[in-house]
């Protein structure tokens, strides 16, 4: 009886092993299937998994260096690489600490003078904290969530137009200074930007919101009256204005916050924080990606072009089109108004398509992930900056 009982153990041991085994090789197998091979033609055989709607018009051949737009769209950032990523962390509202208002990140004004109400005061709970993103194509966006009372406001807020102090100056631009850090910060240590209406929200929810639903943001003063202030939003040392900490990075700026639909001015609003930089060097996919370094790992010098869907559309544009060498790297970027590919970039080399890989981090993609030939050497995903080394799945079979 003893004997039968270990062989049965045995058995369900070999078949657990043998079914772990087999699906570390099936993901494996996944990942490389695309691996080089040539049909009696001579040309690449595909992955099989082209997407047949996939459009190619006149246009698809172009290559778009983010400068194909839609009309009315040209003046829209496109993101670019991820510069710099910072956390932000709540102003001690310093020198008015005192008057009731706390501390906090926002302030959503109701009545436009309730300064020291402190439920108009919006603050990080927890580790539920807003992301500050830098780009190198001088966008930054601020996304995250801030709280007063059981009032949730979801921020989905871009800039653009990034500029010096001595550019800022030259438009007309000034420097608002006041509170603790603010009155004791320099302009030229500035760096200014301007709320970018088409693409920011405010979405608020919960009982002590007076308002709830999604609404648009718009900088204050207007930048493009010529009768009022020019002071956009600043970002350097001291830019938390209302806080004790001198010197200290962060940001601060004022809007109206609208109706999106409309566009009529409902609220005043500031935004006043510190900002920590983020010290983690690389990040799960977070959003969408935005740019990839691939290496072509392959013996032979191929011309490669990669496409992505235009706007997410199922149109293709051409991101990238060159001859690439034996084991050299190169840079795709996304084309999207955003600055990401969408779900996919497609990769042809020679007149054929190839493979795929997944952009709008369905996939936990990061260095290491391969697709045939094609490794991810390093990359940046929207909302979570660097890419963090690829770690396979794992599947387990198990016996009941």
């Amino acid at each position: 009886m003893k004997k039968i009982s270990k062989f049965l153990l045995l058995a369900v041991l070999v078949i657990f092993a043998s079914c772990q085994k087999e699906s570390t090789e099936d993901q494996a197998l996944e990942e490389r299937q695309a691996e080089l091979r040539f049909d009696k033609d001579g040309n690449v055989v595909s992955d099989g998994e082209e997407d047949k709607e996939l459009i190619f018009n006149e246009n698809s051949e172009i290559l778009n260096d983010n400068t194909l737009m839609n009309v009315g769209m040209s003046n829209l950032s496109t993101g670019g690489s991820v510069a710099q990523v910072y956390n932000v962390i709540d102003a001690d509202r310093a020198p008015n600490s005192n008057d009731g208002q706390p501390i906090s990140n926002m302030w959503w004004s109701i009545t436009g003078t309730d300064y020291d109400s402190p439920s108009s005061y919006y603050s990080a709970v927890n580790d539920d904290n807003m992301v500050f993103t830098e780009y190198t194509d001088g966008s930054a966006h601020l996304v995250g969530t801030t709280v007063s009372g059981t009032c949730v406001v979801d921020v989905d807020v871009w800039f653009i137009n990034k500029k010096t102090w001595a550019e800022w100056q030259a438009i007309g631009g000034g420097h608002k200074k006041e509170g603790t850090a603010g009155d004791a910060s320099n302009s030229e240590d500035m760096n200014f930007y301007v709320i970018d209406e088409t693409r920011s929200t405010l979405t608020a929810n919960g009982g002590d919101c007076d308002l709830t639903g999604t609404f648009g943001l718009t900088q204050r003063p207007d930048p493009n009256d010529p009768s009022t202030p020019n002071f956009g939003a600043h970002v350097g040392p001291g830019g938390a204005n209302y806080d004790s900490n001198i010197g200290a990075l962060g940001l601060s700026t004022w809007g109206w916050i609208t109706d999106l639909s409309t566009g009529e001015l409902l609220y005043i609003m500031d935004f006043n924080f510190r900002l920590e930089l983020d010290e983690e060097e690389c990040n799960d996919c977070i959003g969408d990606v935005t740019d990839l370094t691939l290496n072509w790992d392959w013996h032979n010098d191929y011309r490669v072009r990669v496409y992505q869907r235009y706007e997410n559309t199922w149109c293709a544009t051409k991101i990238f089109d060159s001859v690439v060498g034996a084991n050299e790297n190169f840079t795709i970027n996304g084309a999207n108004a955003d600055g990401t590919f969408g779900k996919y970039v497609y990769i042809y080399v020679g007149n054929c398509y190839y493979t795929k890989i997944k952009t709008n981090c369905w996939l936990n993609i990061g260095p290491g992930y391969r697709r045939g030939v094609i490794e991810v050497v390093s990359g940046h995903s929207s909302q979570g900056g660097e890419l963090c080394e690829y770690d396979p799945p794992q599947y387990w079979c198990w016996w009941w």
